[in-house]
């Protein structure tokens, strides 16, 4: 479902089948339970949506590195939002059992299990960071990004990037402990299964995909563009 949105989110981002194509991760988001996930991403596809508006009003320069911003984080929001879902409701076990089912070679499967992994981490770290600079005086907010926007940028950034490396280190170690490049047939405690919940839930975002592709496509070369 991940790849078949990636694949729909590269044809279409214009303002309207874009705001359908995001509608429809949003009905799948409440309908596996994370409704709360998917109301805030929603306000945040409509504050975009409404500067992407405001950009109409703009001189052109400032709008075009505006709305093109604006259009890009837009057209990103159903992907994110998904692989948001994904990511929270899906344990790292089951996927990697899952994917050594779908016979799906070791040199996929690590990077793709130990990436999953990874963003949930990276966000509770990057909370922390958060927390440290509220206490030296660096909120983010309007007035320090104004007053003093190297700092800003400085005191977020470094110790991001240097944690990244750290987690990233740790995580690989933590897999390899728990022999997900062991040689031979790998077992699971639950077995994967592909249920009719998975193939009605896949079919339902098949069918919408198809459909607007298919409307972008039918606006010709310049509206694929």
């Amino acid at each position: 479902m991940l790849v078949v949105l990636i694949a729909t989110g590269a044809i279409v981002k214009d303002y309207v089948l874009g705001s359908v194509l995001f509608a429809v991760v949003v009905l799948l988001s409440f309908a596996i339970g994370r409704g709360r996930m998917a109301a805030s991403f929603s306000f945040a596809y409509l504050f975009l949506m409404g500067i992407f508006w405001v950009t109409t009003m703009l001189p052109p320069n400032a709008a075009g590195a505006l709305g093109s911003f604006a259009l890009a984080c837009r057209t990103c929001m159903p992907i994110c939002l998904f692989a948001a879902v994904f990511a929270t409701t899906t344990k790292i076990g089951d996927l990697t059992a899952a994917l050594y089912g779908m016979r799906l070679p070791k040199t996929v499967v690590v990077p793709l299990v130990i990436a999953v992994r990874f963003f949930p981490t990276l966000k509770e770290e990057s909370s922390a960071v958060a927390d440290a600079m509220r206490v030296r005086g660096l909120a983010l907010s309007l007035k320090n990004l104004v007053s003093k926007p190297a700092l800003m940028f400085e005191s977020a950034v470094v110790p991001v990037m240097l944690r990244c490396a750290k987690i990233a280190d740790e995580l690989a170690a933590a897999a390899v402990a728990r022999g997900i490049d062991r040689p031979g047939r790998k077992t699971s405690y639950n077995a994967p299964r592909f249920g009719r919940v998975d193939f009605l839930s896949l079919a339902f975002l098949v069918i919408c995909c198809s459909l607007l592709v298919a409307v972008k496509v039918n606006q010709g070369i310049g509206g694929l563009l």
